[in-house]
């Protein structure tokens, strides 16, 4: 039986039991190193003779992949794949797998959440009581939810779930997903519409499309002009899709109402970051996908992408089979986290 070498490139818990497991149940010889390098210089010593790459946040550039002599498979620990050089992969012929199906009910129970503390401004009145105050409570009378217009950016599996979970709270849907048909959006009960016309409409505009060249700064100064001043913007999907000066000026200036965010331009914020100086947002820091649950299955998942890559199968999720030559299904072209 061949031996073969798997890397964890970086990573957020504790162990690499549960991957070793996977591996191990696949009748696999496997020697799995676990490191804990994000920048691509450093770690291409490590990785030139792996056969399979295990990645969180790590960003895998053509350099990098261009020195791997035996890799098999890139496995993503996510959804996104936005620190991967998918045009460099593609050329060297290596499939990059994802867990598409992971923290689909965390991310969107996160974002209902997000709403209601909006809605409701728990958080300004958290701060008041705990401030030794009870009467005259900020933010003013909270407009009534029921009516009110949910905007979801991104109507993938993730965004799906958000237009269920929203309108059993009385919310007006509207949807702005290029690759989805009306047809599919109407069963959702939402109103597929033009980019534009959600930012005009919405109350709330949640964001839950993937980072790439079409998505980056999506939401910039001209679409932040479009919203409600009375409007919040939510971004649950990467924090480049949000040109993020734009969006300290129109939240210091008035032109939306607030924000909440799970995600930054830079993770971890500079200590100066304009943004956290500002009262009308809240933050979260990148753990909207966060359940006990949601990290076993994408531990398990992710390994056992490598598992069938390195049985000479198909990984179960592969994001760059077009360019691969491989059949392609239409959830491969959705412009949204899968």
């Amino acid at each position: 039986m061949s031996s073969f070498k798997v890397v964890i490139t970086d990573f957020s818990h504790p162990d690499q039991d549960i991957e070793a497991a996977e591996l191990r149940a696949a009748g696999l010889d496997v020697q799995l190193i676990r490191l804990n390098i994000r920048l691509p210089e450093p770690l291409i010593p490590h990785v030139v003779d792996a056969d399979a790459l295990m990645v969180q946040w790590a960003t895998i550039n053509r350099q990098l992949i261009e020195a791997l002599t035996r890799c098999k498979v890139i496995a993503r620990y996510g959804i996104g794949v936005d620190m991967v050089d998918l045009q460099a992969a593609s050329e060297r012929g290596i499939p990059v797998a994802n867990v598409p199906d992971f923290c689909i009910e965390e991310v969107s129970t996160h974002t209902v959440a997000f709403i209601l503390m909006l809605n409701r401004h728990v958080l300004l009145h958290h701060q008041h009581v705990r401030a030794g105050k009870w009467d005259g409570v900020p933010g003013g009378a909270p407009s009534r939810l029921v009516g009110q217009t949910l905007g979801i950016v991104g109507l993938g599996n993730i965004g799906r779930a958000v237009a269920r979970k929203a309108g059993c709270l009385g919310l007006q849907l509207l949807a702005y997903d290029p690759y989805v048909s009306q047809e599919a959006a109407r069963e959702l009960g939402v109103c597929l519409v033009e980019l534009a016309d959600l930012l005009r409409r919405s109350d709330y505009v949640s964001l839950h499309c993937p980072l790439n060249e079409e998505t980056r700064h999506l939401i910039g100064a001209e679409e932040l002009a479009l919203m409600k001043p009375t409007a919040y913007l939510i971004n649950m999907a990467r924090g480049p899709i949000v040109d993020q000066r734009a969006l300290y000026r129109a939240l210091s200036g008035g032109t939306i109402r607030g924000a909440a965010l799970d995600v930054l331009d830079q993770e971890p914020p500079a200590p100066d970051e304009p943004l956290l100086q500002l009262e009308n947002v809240i933050f979260t820091p990148h753990i909207s996908s966060w359940s006990a649950e949601s990290l076993v299955q994408l531990r398990r998942d992710t390994a056992r992408n490598v598992a069938m890559a390195l049985q000479g199968r198909l990984p179960r999720s592969i994001v760059n089979r077009r360019a691969l030559g491989l059949d392609e299904s239409r959830q491969d072209r959705v412009l949204r986290s899968p």
